[in-house]
């Protein structure tokens, strides 16, 4: 029990507690101390079998230790600046704390759920009084718009995967009305890159769920109804033509288009010599956030690196740390799980989508949620290797049925 208990304080502390105002903290100390249990449980394991995901996600921490070099020589950036920079980044090494506690999955599915009930209590209650903010972000980040970055949204992602899994397998009525509720959190946030992500992932989860039986093909037929039902609200209705409206006027831009400036200036303008393709220009802190200045290249934009996704991460962070975030992403879409467990294959495609055009999948609070996936995920493996059976990595993202 201790060790449950240890785990979900220890989780809290990765997210901050969600960024509630209310709750006072010290993320240096609570961030060293998961840390320091972290990497604690790394050595104590370290000759430890069945770690499927070990080599990439060391070689994504490499790669951040070498982006402190960059930092310094190209932004005269300290090593410790650059070092706490990357705060929430090492909150994947709970990959390594879960296999040291091997904790079950049951426990760790339920507290998948909770914590994606509390983030959708916590959406809900600062959508009902912005634009006074309960949250230390703003809970605006585009201009007349509300779209709230609270921390713990993986938590809402995964969740969603998971109980519309279940729904699929057991037919609970509870277990759709999760799902529904969850997505509706998602849309609300008002990010139509994470919604359109959410929803080619969905369709992959459903084609490699149903079966061609009537059952089956009624309750897909029962969920699209579902989903067809909600657009048909007035709010949700405004809510889907403004995104239309808003994504007709950025093709209209054509290279005036903010993400295009930004890939120009981010691949052309940007790096000073080849070791930016390697190990990174250095990710920014404090004052370099704002070191380069937009207006003497002749650009009146505000330039942010994390609207370019991935592409923005390779040239900023690093190819390094790059190929070990996309090594253990791509392994895990593509990595054969039993029915029950194909939310994390799902999930993870998720991220994939949308990390070219959002920062979703290396955003604040994201790498803990997703150390719980590949923890999940060599469960279903080890379960699989009692059973004789050892699963194996997939070449595509086929239709399974196990």
């Amino acid at each position: 029990m201790y060790k449950k208990i240890v785990f979900i304080i220890l989780l809290l502390f990765s997210i901050h507690f969600w960024d509630i105002r209310f709750i006072p903290q010290k993320f240096n100390l609570e961030n060293l101390i998961t840390w320091m249990v972290c990497l604690f449980s790394f050595i104590m394991i370290l000759q430890k079998s069945n770690i499927r995901f070990r080599n990439a996600i060391l070689l994504f921490i490499i790669g951040l230790i070498f982006n402190v070099f960059a930092a310094h020589i190209n932004l005269g950036q300290s090593p410790k600046q650059t070092i706490l920079s990357f705060g929430f980044y090492y909150f994947i090494l709970m990959y390594f704390l879960l296999h040291y506690f091997e904790l079950d999955r049951k426990f760790l599915e339920n507290i998948i759920i909770v914590f994606a009930i509390i983030y959708s209590a916590i959406f809900v209650i600062q959508y009902l009084v912005y634009p006074f903010e309960i949250v230390k972000r703003a809970a605006s980040t585009a201009r007349l718009e509300f779209q709230p970055e609270i921390i713990g949204h993986g938590f809402l992602m995964l969740a969603y995967f998971l109980v519309l899994n279940r729904y699929l397998i057991n037919r609970r009525f509870i277990n759709i009305i999760l799902a529904l509720g969850f997505f509706i959190i998602l849309f609300n946030s008002g990010f139509r890159s994470l919604v359109a992500g959410a929803v080619v992932a969905t369709v992959f989860l459903v084609i490699r769920m149903v079966r061609l039986n009537v059952r089956d093909v009624a309750i897909v037929m029962f969920v699209a109804i579902l989903f067809a039902g909600l657009t048909q609200f007035k709010g949700i209705a405004d809510k889907i033509d403004q995104m239309i409206n808003k994504t007709k006027s950025e093709i209209a831009l054509g290279n005036r288009y903010i993400r295009k400036i930004e890939m120009d200036f981010f691949f052309n303008k940007y790096p000073d010599n080849i070791s930016y393709f390697i190990i990174g220009g250095g990710k920014p802190s404090g004052e370099n956030l704002y070191k380069y200045n937009p207006a003497a290249l002749g650009m009146n934009y505000n330039i942010v690196w994390v609207d370019i996704g991935l592409f923005g991460f390779y040239i900023v962070v690093g190819g390094i740390a790059t190929l070990g975030l996309l090594w253990y992403t791509l392994k895990a879409v593509f990595f054969k799980l039993p029915r029950d467990r194909l939310y994390l294959n799902s999930y993870f495609l998720y991220l994939l989508i949308v990390s070219f055009t959002n920062e979703e999948i290396y955003r604040n609070g994201i790498f803990s949620v997703q150390a719980i996936g590949l923890y999940l995920i060599d469960i279903a493996a080890n379960e699989k290797l009692v059973s004789g059976d050892e699963p194996q990595v997939v070449a595509t993202y086929s239709s399974v049925n196990t």
